[in-house]
């Protein structure tokens, strides 16, 4: 009995050194692959903030729309008030 213990924890300890010797010889490598992939997606992103930061500083154009569209909602509210003006002010048909 004391043998199939001993023998077991040998083949414990066999498993433990192989999963540190692979995990040492392969981690290098994840790691510098994973590195590179970081590297890769941080250029991506400061890219896209630049993109954003430029196009947001020209904002021009988007000021002379949203004034284009208050005036247009500004006319449309003078006539719906007309309108309910107008309508208020006809008598009843009954």
């Amino acid at each position: 009995m004391d043998t199939l213990v001993t023998l077991n924890f040998v083949g414990y300890a066999a498993v433990l050194a192989g999963g540190l010797v692979l995990g040492t010889l392969f981690g290098r490598s994840i790691v510098s692959d994973l590195g590179g992939l970081v590297h890769s997606l941080e250029s991506r992103v400061t890219a896209l903030e630049t993109a954003l930061h430029f196009t947001s500083s020209s904002s021009a154009p988007t000021s002379a729309a949203i004034q284009s569209h208050a005036a247009a909602t500004e006319k449309l509210a003078a006539a719906i008030e007309t309108h309910a003006a107008a309508s208020s002010a006809k008598p009843a048909a009954n």
